[in-house]
């Protein structure tokens, strides 16, 4: 082999080489994303039930209060 050979494969490891560390951070930046992703859908589904059973409770405090107001239950 000749040098110039020699410098053009040396060139070619040293850019794959780049490359796979490029694709290796990437590949932590896209799993760091998703895991943080995952922790944020959970509290939001701890939230959305939450809010729901608040919900169900406020509706159900204004439900008895029609009826008694409304005289159909004495306590």
């Amino acid at each position: 082999m000749t040098n110039a050979t020699k410098n053009l494969d040396a060139s070619r490891h040293e850019v794959i080489n780049k490359l796979i560390d490029y694709n290796s951070k990437q590949n932590e930046l896209i799993f760091a994303t998703r895991e943080r992703l995952f922790k944020l859908e959970q509290t939001q589904n701890k939230d959305a039930r939450i809010l729901c059973a608040m919900n169900i409770v406020l509706g159900g405090c204004c439900l008895l209060m029609c009826l008694q107001f409304g005289g159909y239950i004495t306590w």
